[in-house]
């Protein structure tokens, strides 16, 4: 529960760090190698025009940003955070410098508004020189940088205490919608939240504990029979149980999510059958705020494909479960409309593989 956690204190820990970011759910279609980030047309004010073809990124890494609208996290489309010498900051997509490698942490959106997460755990910049980046964000189209509020999102489980549960069969009334705030409150599932984030949930199963401060937060996760702590609630009343899921990430529209077992991580499809085994190790999403601590989770999805690390190697992943890009690169990043793969001198855009 760290990640749901983190989003409650955001508003305290921008206090200290005094930047956050913003919210933004990906919206998927038929892989193609042709799609271009919704802003690439844009040009920041005094920055480097976007790369072109045969431009080499110099950066160590190129990751996928996490956006805090919900619990866990979704991915972002259209932009990269990537890292030089331990320090992180932000692209586009094209490979477009937004802001510059000078975050602790990596550059990531928050819940409530357009704005990035950028500058935790210190920032040699001065506050006159974060303002001006500021503008120019918002002035070609890039959101801006936030001055500090309180962080929001939706996170779905399954009430064990609910008044009236079948306890012998899977029961929708049992779905719940915990809406995170400070304090958050927990209310029945609503069909919009279907529209928004795809027809197959991941959940966990919860009793009615609540904790100081926030009474409706639900408990940690219950584990099941088969020592799982999470599984998918479908919207027809149907449930995708996975054994030994310890997370479960997003469907959305996706044909495919990442599931972790004990220490790695598999992908399972629209019926809870593995199609890639669980082998793959962390690529995005950082626990901490101050600074990098390493990735959490697998990655979702994104028009199709998804960037995967497989023993220190990376490759690409397509919606059937093969690896279109074999785990033998350097580096691989992909975010829905623009494929990297680091080679010996650099980052190189890529087109899909046929």
């Amino acid at each position: 529960m760290k990640t749901v956690q983190k989003i409650l204190l955001l508003a305290a820990m921008l206090v200290a760090v005094q930047l956050t970011g913003c919210a933004q759910t990906p919206e998927t279609s038929q892989p193609t190698s042709e799609q271009e980030a919704a802003s690439a047309s844009s040009s920041l004010p005094e920055s480097e025009p976007a790369p072109a073809e045969d431009v080499v990124l110099d950066y160590d890494e190129i990751r996928t940003i996490a956006v805090y609208s919900a619990s866990p996290a979704v991915p972002c489309e259209g932009y990269f955070t990537m890292s030089k010498d331990g320090l992180w900051g932000l692209m586009r997509a094209d490979g477009t410098e937004l802001l510059p490698c000078v975050s602790a942490a990596p550059v990531s959106r928050c819940g409530m508004e357009q704005h990035w997460i950028w500058g935790s755990g210190g920032n040699p910049l001065s506050w006159e020189e974060i303002e001006a980046l500021s503008e120019q964000l918002t002035a070609s189209g890039d959101g801006s940088i936030c001055p500090g509020h309180g962080g929001g999102g939706d996170m779905f489980f399954y009430n064990l205490d609910s008044e009236g549960r079948d306890p012998y069969a899977l029961d929708a009334s049992a779905l719940r919608w915990y809406r995170m705030g400070t304090p958050g409150d927990v209310f029945p599932m609503e069909e919009e939240l279907w529209d928004k984030y795809g027809l197959i949930l991941p959940v966990f199963s919860a009793h009615e504990e609540g904790e100081e401060g926030d009474p409706a937060y639900p408990s940690e996760p219950v584990e099941d029979e088969n020592g799982a702590l999470y599984w998918y609630f479908c919207k027809d009343g149907s449930g995708l149980l996975i054994p030994g899921a310890k997370q479960a990430l997003w469907f959305l529209d996706e044909e495919l999510a990442p599931v972790q077992i004990e220490e790695k991580w598999a992908y399972v499809n629209r019926k809870g059958e593995i199609m890639a085994k669980a082998q793959y190790s962390p690529t995005w999403e950082s626990d901490s705020f101050t600074e990098d601590t390493g990735p959490r989770y697998a990655a979702c999805l994104q028009n199709g494909y998804a960037a995967v690390c497989r023993d220190g190697q990376w490759g690409l992943l397509n919606y059937s479960g093969k690896e279109v890009i074999p785990c033998e690169k350097q580096g691989v990043a992909w975010e829905g409309t623009n494929l990297w793969i680091k080679e010996q001198d650099g980052w190189h855009r890529s087109p899909l593989p046929a």
